[in-house]
């Protein structure tokens, strides 16, 4: 009795459907992805921005009501934030022009 070698492996049809739903599955899940991302960077702003403001609200506390000239006042070893608050979007903080005013974000913008 003779037996008939098969050939074991893909067809093209399976491999293309294979591809096609794994293209499927990436076009469902980067803009997901790329949202998390975007808020990840926002929630990181927030949180700095709430340092900076606590840092400033200090700053005047120790220093008779006065205001912050400059980032620098704010950050050092001995200072009230020990390192220097980068945004994740890029963006540049700016220091309230007077006490009851926020700290802001060239992109994200205040609390």
């Amino acid at each position: 009795m003779k037996t008939k070698l098969q050939k074991k492996g893909f067809t093209l049809v399976e491999i293309m459907i294979v591809v096609a739903i794994i293209a499927l599955l990436a076009a469902i899940a980067v803009p997901s992805f790329m949202n998390a991302r975007t808020k990840s960077m926002q929630s990181s702003c927030q949180n700095n921005l709430r340092l900076i403001d606590g840092a400033v609200q200090q700053y005047a506390l120790d220093n008779s009501n006065a205001l912050v000239g400059a980032m620098a006042s704010l950050v050092g070893t001995n200072a009230y934030i020990k390192d220097d608050p980068v945004c994740k979007g890029g963006g540049a903080y700016t220091l309230p022009a007077n006490l009851g005013a926020k700290t802001s974000c060239s992109i994200h913008g205040t609390l």
